[in-house]
């Protein structure tokens, strides 16, 4: 940071909001020194003065508030008006603002999750309907704005020489291990089930295939994924791991084996955690599940990512944070790929109904294999080149290309293709 030169913002204003977004833009993203204040007489000869306020006062470059920044609550109904389209776009825009809006509200509203907590509608797993979420219906999901904003900040600040440091790109490749097996190391009555099926259904092959991988004459096609990782480079991957066996949740019960391929695993990458299906509800699962890992490896889990993206806004973050979760990886589609929080880059989380901040940093990812798996239909070529326009993306803006595979997908080819590709291509 420059030390000698500082961003001075000028307001009567006082928030947990205001400080959680100035924080975000001029500590973490362009790591400046800033103060805010209401008193002209701190301003220094060569500060950069930003006046922040409901309506002028001063002459220095004006950005005019919105109310949104000071509210302690959340408003059911509230949409924010919205200028422009495509990278444009622009939301909270003021023709009195010098940078056509109110960039500070617009952050804030993007990284809170606020529209979350206006949703009526969920899935049958509890989960947000996208169909009406603002960011989606807005077109605001579609570029990481944040970035985009933030770099018309950047740009006024340069021109008043003082040096902004910005993030770099990096991709950040995980996979979700949902199964480490998906046919031996099964409890019995599955494959007792398994097999009455298959003789119901005369798929004779199928039943063939099974029992030679029961009886250890044939490879489980989950194993596959342990030959995809000698393809890799340089990169570190991290591992979800779901502890919990039952519906919805590991196929494979933890025993000897699943705990060899766990230590296994953590040769290779990061391990963490994946709380089960029903952990949203039933937060002590988390507890219990993160003592079980980490008895495994033998070290402390402080990264994690729900289960079917399954959570509560905010409940089910300060149950991460309670159990010695810092980093959170849940944030982003399950059914198609995008930005729902605006960016691609790591932020602090910010409960807008208690108006704090939590000590969890949430990494989005704007891409999983499973969204093109099971919610839309879309050719292999579709899909790489969707994946390609993406990166070129998220590069553009400096951005974390975090993407998700689960461990099986790599029975399929498209995927092991696709993930070659990322490391390669």
């Amino acid at each position: 940071m420059n030390e000698n030169k500082r961003v001075v913002i000028l307001s009567s204003i006082r928030s947990e909001r205001l400080i959680f977004v100035l924080d975000t833009i001029f500590g973490q993203r362009l790591k400046v020194n800033y103060i805010l204040s209401n008193q002209s007489n701190v301003i220094q000869g060569n500060d950069i003065v930003i006046e922040y306020n409901f309506t002028p006062s001063t002459s220095y470059p004006f950005i005019k508030a919105e109310e949104i920044i000071v509210e302690k609550n959340i408003h059911p109904d509230f949409k924010p008006a919205i200028a422009n389209h495509e990278e444009n776009l622009l939301i909270f825009p003021s023709v009195e603002s010098f940078l056509g809006f109110d960039i500070f509200s617009a952050v804030f509203y993007c990284l809170s999750h606020y529209d979350a907590y206006t949703q009526t509608k969920f899935d049958e797993h509890k989960r947000v309907k996208f169909a009406e979420w603002f960011p989606r219906v807005s077109g605001l999901d579609r570029f990481p704005y944040i970035e985009i904003w933030i770099q018309k900040l950047k740009v006024f600040i340069e021109e008043q020489q003082l040096e902004c440091i910005s993030p770099t790109f990096k991709q950040d490749i995980s996979f979700d291990i949902d199964h480490f097996y998906l046919i031996s190391q099964r409890p019995l009555i599955h494959h007792i089930k398994a097999t009455i099926k298959d003789i119901y259904y005369l798929r004779f092959f199928n039943l063939f295939k099974r029992w030679m991988i029961i009886f250890g004459l044939a490879e489980d096609p989950g194993e596959r994924f342990f030959d995809i990782l000698d393809y890799q480079n340089n990169e570190k991957f991290s591992f979800f791991i779901l502890m919990k066996q039952g519906g919805k949740d590991s196929l494979n019960v933890l025993n000897e084996v699943k705990r060899k391929l766990i230590r296994k695993l953590e040769n290779i990458g990061e391990i963490a955690i994946h709380p089960s299906y029903h952990s949203s509800q039933k937060p002590e699962l988390i507890s219990k599940e993160k003592k079980q890992l980490e008895e495994i490896i033998q070290d402390k889990v402080s990264v994690s990512r729900f289960h079917y993206l399954k959570f509560q806004f905010p409940n089910s973050f300060y149950h991460l944070v309670e159990n010695g979760i810092s980093i959170d990886k849940s944030i982003g589609y399950y059914d198609r790929c995008g930005f729902p929080s605006s960016t691609s880059l790591p932020y602090d989380f910010f409960d807008p109904v208690a108006n704090k901040k939590l000590e969890l940093q949430i990494h989005p990812f704007v891409w999983m294999d499973s969204q093109n798996k099971y919610y839309r239909q879309i050719d292999e070529k579709e899909e790489k080149q969707e994946l390609i326009e993406l990166k070129s993306l998220v590069k553009r803006y400096d951005g974390h290309f975090n993407v998700v595979f689960h461990n099986d997908s790599m029975i399929d080819s498209r995927y092991r293709l696709l993930f070659k590709f990322l490391l390669y291509g």
